[in-house]
């Protein structure tokens, strides 16, 4: 029984560990090793985007409406708006086999075009969590202008 009882204390501290291990690991992978249909921090999109911006089988896709794309955008994005009619004909002519980055100004439309993408047979996609505005806060570059960030909640 005192073995047990000395045991104890050290599985919350081996659990801890192992918590941070796995989050450093999630910060320091590089970004092939992360797993498809996962949302990317902007340190990681940035890293997916140097590591495969020459490969032609891998597309930076702006899910939003034509009008928020015209204003700012990831450099090499191509606009395909989620809310369109024609959203799912015109991604299920790409390349399911490629590598695919999708935002939009949050991550809420980007991580529904994502999902889309994987109910379509697509192999890899990944969504930019929290959308141009977490990319745009991390100070990593954008095509035309800043976004506007949302007022401070007032409260009463």
């Amino acid at each position: 029984m005192k073995n047990l009882r000395s045991a104890r204390p050290e599985i919350p501290f081996r659990l801890s560990v192992w918590m941070i291990v796995c989050g450093l690991l999630s910060v320091l992978l590089p970004a092939a090793d992360i797993a498809p249909f996962s949302d990317l921090t902007p340190a990681q999109a940035a890293a997916l985007i140097q590591e495969k911006g020459a490969d032609p089988l891998f597309k930076i896709i702006d899910v939003r409406t034509p009008e928020e794309f015209t204003a700012n955008r990831i450099e090499r994005a191509q606009n395909i708006d989620v809310k369109a009619l024609d959203f799912k004909e015109k991604v299920a002519k790409l390349n399911k086999a490629g590598v695919y980055l999708v935002y939009c100004r949050g991550g809420v439309r980007s991580a529904r075009a994502m999902n889309m993408m994987k109910e379509l047979g697509f192999k890899k996609v990944y969504n930019l969590g929290g959308g141009l505005k977490n990319w745009q806060a991390a100070k990593l570059p954008l095509e035309g202008a800043t976004i506007p960030t949302d007022p401070p909640e007032t409260s009463r």
